[in-house]
């Protein structure tokens, strides 16, 4: 049942700081951060049933604890088999290296950086370990350029998609400038006419975006809580709401995000069911005179 536009050649569903604890304890003591997830989880269910990938943007744990990652295991893997898709991870400032990657099965040794490389056919996932160890901001570890440099050649008929969790911007947030990405003109030169297509990241528990060298930069909203940025000042404000996950839809010309709230709330049908179903059974043009047609 579509318009002027085609359906999209991918569909990405892109995840956050989802900030778990081990035993699925809450955070700061008061963050249900593992229901959180189980929600996000079950919505996916119907929100992304066309998705080709589910990316995490880092903070996947919020103190690195191996439990915290296999909890986050156990709550994506099965819904990502339902749906048929691969798992992308990233680090975040809060994850630990090793732990993240003995617990999730990804590619490197010891604390050397999580990069690596999803193959989708005609599109590309690169995700760039953005953390450093011992700091909250990020950049690139010794030789990560040079490795970005080669994972972005030759990119596939629909081009590429870059993770990294510090997103290359400016932040609203003046505290959280602080935690920059620190190394954002060296990723520019980078990421300039080499076919990214978006950068998908994380980081500062709102949703937002921007560009980088011409190159979008989506920022998916927290699944564990929000950052208020109508707090009084210079105070930053959590807020137990409006938690949201993106959905990425990537077209030959061009890409389009949408933002889903994550948790369940109470609503109404604006749209029936009926009445769905029944333009999806119209022609164009008796959809087009039903449901676009303004009454005299």
């Amino acid at each position: 049942m579509h318009g002027q536009h085609p359906a999209p050649e991918a569909v990405i569903v892109h995840l956050s700081d989802t900030h778990l604890l081990a035993g699925g304890a809450p955070l700061a003591g008061l963050v249900d951060t593992e229901g959180h997830l189980r929600d996000v989880a079950a919505r996916l269910g119907v929100a992304a049933r066309d998705a080709d990938v589910i990316v995490v943007s880092g903070d996947v744990a919020d103190r690195g604890e191996p439990e915290a990652y296999a909890l986050a295991r156990e709550i994506l893997e099965p819904v990502a088999a339902a749906l048929g898709v691969p798992i992308a991870w990233a680090a975040g400032n809060h994850d630990e290296r090793a732990p993240m990657r003995a617990a999730l099965g990804l590619p490197g040794e010891g604390a050397a950086p999580i990069d690596h490389v999803l193959d989708l056919g005609r599109l590309r996932i690169v995700v760039l370990d953005s953390s450093l160890p011992g700091w909250h901001h990020g950049g690139f570890d010794p030789g990560q350029d040079a490795w970005l440099d080669a994972a972005l050649a030759d990119p596939p008929e629909l081009g590429t998609l870059l993770v990294v969790h510090h997103p290359p911007l400016p932040y609203r947030s003046r505290l959280m400038r602080l935690l920059e990405f620190r190394d954002e003109a060296r990723l520019a030169e980078l990421v300039r006419d080499r076919g990214v297509r978006a950068i998908l990241s994380g980081h500062l528990h709102i949703d937002g975006s921007g560009t980088l060298a011409g190159v979008p930069v989506v920022l998916a909203g927290a699944t564990s809580y929000a950052d208020d940025l109508g707090g009084p000042p210079p105070a930053m404000h959590g807020i137990d709401a409006a938690q949201t996950f993106t959905l990425l839809e990537v077209y030959a010309d061009r890409v389009a995000h949408s933002v889903v709230p994550a948790l369940p709330h109470p609503s109404r049908e604006s749209i029936p069911a009926e009445l769905a179903e029944r333009l999806a059974a119209m022609d164009p043009a008796e959809r087009a005179e039903r449901f676009s047609r303004k009454p005299d």
